[in-house]
């Protein structure tokens, strides 16, 4: 399957408040920058990241996600086995004394490190943990490619991480992204799924992508949404050539089914020798609350949040 290729929609895209939200959210003081891709959120904007992570939160435990919290220093042995030195190490911010740590570019990382050279029993399959008060997420992103709160250097997500047999992880997968379409639909908020290649380009990802016939054999599936950005470059990958140039549509979540090469480099296993696979599907909080503003505008918002 190609990638780019549109998966699921909301339908039509309903009318949009438009306009620079990052630079008014500046304005009006909701954001405040404080270094390059740094910011300083007031208490607008904090209760509009509440007003929106709490139904995540709900949903991820309706789903049967436990909710647990992670550190944000992570080792450089775990990094090199997710694969991330191999394949994205211009995202790593090294940290901890001699920079034998990396601040977390994924926030999933530490689930693996734990369970690392595990044995799971069935029983306890398939796990699903969500998390998001561990604190930010780092990427060392170029100063051409930030894009206020959109694209910054720290971020919020509510993280998913789900491990099991492919058929539980495709399962968890499929209920996850329909909890937060839901939830995106729920806010009066027009988005699509599309296959996409993640942060990583792993060779056996990709192939798993072009091999597949099914929606479900998809190994990333994002979830984009309308947002406000001064650069429609930014809005799609450069395939991805006759998106609708009405709408700057850009990633919001990944959903991904990684099948069993995290769980192979992590030696995690099951009792009886069954394929482990896992998964993951992260909602970014800042590109969710640009989106919301987008569509409601501030003066709605403020009056829904009580600002």
């Amino acid at each position: 399957m190609e990638f780019g290729t549109i998966l699921a929609s909301s339908g039509e895209f309903g009318e949009l408040f438009g306009g620079d939200v990052c630079q008014e959210a500046l304005d009006r003081g909701w954001i405040r920058q404080f270094t390059e891709g740094q910011y300083v959120y007031t208490a607008p904007w904090v209760k509009l990241l509440r007003h929106l992570q709490r139904p995540l939160l709900e949903e991820a435990r309706r789903n049967g996600f436990e909710e647990w919290l992670f550190p944000r220093l992570i080792p450089r042995q775990a990094l090199e086995d997710f694969r991330l030195t191999q394949f994205a190490p211009e995202l790593l911010m090294p940290a901890g004394p001699d920079n034998t740590f990396v601040l977390d570019p994924v926030q999933c990382i530490s689930l693996y490190q734990l369970l690392r050279g595990s044995t799971l029993p069935l029983s306890e399959l398939p796990i699903r943990i969500v998390e998001t008060m561990g604190g930010w997420t780092w990427r060392n992103e170029h100063p051409e490619d930030l894009d206020g709160p959109i694209k910054a250097k720290e971020f919020l997500r509510v993280e998913h991480i789900f491990l099991g047999t492919r058929e539980q992880v495709r399962a968890t997968r499929a209920a996850v992204r329909e909890g937060l379409t839901s939830l995106l639909s729920g806010w009066d908020l027009s988005w699509q799924i599309v296959a996409a290649e993640g942060c990583m380009e792993i060779p056996s990802m990709v192939n798993a992508q072009l091999e597949a016939t099914t929606a479900d054999e998809v190994p990333v599936q994002d979830i984009e949404v309308p947002l406000s950005s001064n650069r429609l470059d930014r809005g799609r990958p450069d395939w991805a050539e006759d998106f609708d140039e009405r709408f700057d549509l850009r990633e919001i979540s990944g959903c991904s089914s990684e099948g069993t090469h995290l769980t192979d480099q992590f030696g995690i296993t099951t009792e009886n020798g069954e394929e482990l696979w896992s998964g993951c599907c992260g909602m970014g909080l800042n590109r969710l609350a640009v989106a919301f503003l987008y569509r409601h505008g501030f003066d709605a918002t403020a009056k829904e949040i009580d600002v």
